[in-house]
């Protein structure tokens, strides 16, 4: 079997062309062509190649629709492809080496394995792993003899019919018909089964599906797609209090999110769907792909977030600094500006004695006293009124606007 991206593949088609395409694959011409159909994958015509070799004006290409799905293409080889003895990397000489070209890996029985880019963030032994595990998957036509456990739980407790209200730890597989198409279940157990066969747990809570893998927490949601249909007095289920039913489309959604530590009530979610050409095994194949391409994307996060959290540390210590730095400015200036206030009064009765009072009289002392009180209260103190009172006094003359 050929594994290859969506994109990769429509780049080659109008690089070269199906025929050549499908010669440096190996794969059969009409199932190439079959696989670009059925994928959404326009093809390059006659005419293009002709307009491109005449030399006139570089043709258009048709547009790729639905350019964000990039989704793996499984396309049947038409012999095993033969591997020459000097590309073929051992076990040893793989270790600490770089991928080769084409994210091609070898394993310990020398197979090469196209590696697909979701994996390459992990060590070559997980690489391994989780590339035999994903071309292994399939998912069953009906439920295996000895379903996941999880599973076997959801069925006991769905014949034992809990009320809904109750919160328990049970599979969570939303359907507003209330149906449940039969390949769910199978779905679900074969998919728990590969992610237990690469070291992840499945966690089942009152509020999620959760699967745990090296210190991250994935979200799974189930979720099967109904279609409204509005009832009329003819129809049996018909009532005044039931004028609509839902219908299963027949199709099955997988709701894949993760959780962050700084922000734990937050749930970053991706809903993939099984499209209309996509079987029940490129659905699991996609959702397999994508839980094992967050970690990088979790790392990457976690990254920006230090980040962001230390430009606000030094932030927050800047805006204290200034903060200090402007309270002790402003007490300095109103100390200042307290001071002059006091002087200017101070030397304004003593201007006032000069040229209103004798020197020998006891007002003249008086007066001489008061304004050295004015000027420093702490240096010359009075024997009946306070500080306090020096203030409301020079503020009862100082009017607004005056400084």
């Amino acid at each position: 079997m050929l594994s290859i991206y969506r994109k990769d593949l429509y780049e080659k088609l109008w690089s070269i062309g199906i025929s050549k395409t499908a010669k440096e694959l190996n794969i059969p011409y009409n199932k190439l062509k079959s696989a670009c159909i059925s994928n959404e994958i326009p093809l390059p015509t006659p005419s293009y190649w002709s307009s491109l070799y005449m030399g006139k004006e570089k043709p258009t290409r048709l547009l790729l629709p639905n350019p964000n799905d990039n989704s793996m293409i499984i396309i049947e080889e038409t012999k095993e492809r033969s591997i020459p003895s000097q590309k073929v990397l051992s076990t040893k000489n793989i270790q600490g080496q770089e991928l080769a070209k084409n994210n091609q890996i070898t394993s310990s029985k020398n197979e090469v394995l196209n590696v697909p880019k979701q994996f390459l963030y992990y060590s070559k032994d997980e690489q391994l792993l989780f590339t035999h595990t994903y071309n292994s998957l399939a998912v069953n036509k009906t439920l295996s003899t000895k379903p996941h456990i999880e599973i076997v739980k959801y069925r006991q407790k769905k014949k034992n019919n809990v009320p809904y209200y109750i919160k328990e730890a049970k599979l969570k597989i939303n359907s507003s018909s209330g149906v449940i198409i039969p390949e769910t279940l199978p779905f679900i157990d074969s998919l728990f089964k590969a992610l237990e066969k690469v070291g992840a747990k499945i966690n089942i809570t009152t509020d999620d599906n959760q699967i745990l893998f090296k210190g991250n927490t994935y979200i799974l949601n189930f979720r099967l797609p109904s279609n409204k249909i509005t009832l009329s007095p003819g129809d049996k289920e018909y009532s005044t209090y039931n004028t609509f039913k839902f219908v299963p489309t027949g199709n099955l959604y997988v709701e894949v999110g993760y959780l962050l530590e700084w922000h734990r009530w937050s749930k970053h979610e991706k809903l993939i769907k099984q499209n209309k050409s996509d079987t029940i095994d490129d659905l699991l194949k996609k959702v397999f792909l994508y839980i094992f391409s967050l970690p990088e994307k979790i790392d990457m996060e976690e990254k920006n977030h230090k980040i962001t959290e230390e430009k606000k540390r030094i932030e927050e210590e800047q805006k204290a600094i200034l903060k200090k730095q402007h309270e002790n400015e402003y007490k300095r200036t109103e100390e200042l500006l307290n001071k002059s206030i006091h002087h200017f009064y101070s030397q304004l009765i003593k201007k006032y004695m000069e040229s209103e009072l004798e020197e020998t009289t006891e007002e003249y002392n008086w007066a001489m006293n008061k304004s050295n009180w004015i000027k420093d209260s702490d240096k010359y103190s009075d024997s009946i009124l306070s500080t306090k009172d020096k203030e409301r006094l020079i503020d009862s003359k100082n009017p607004k606007g005056f400084i």
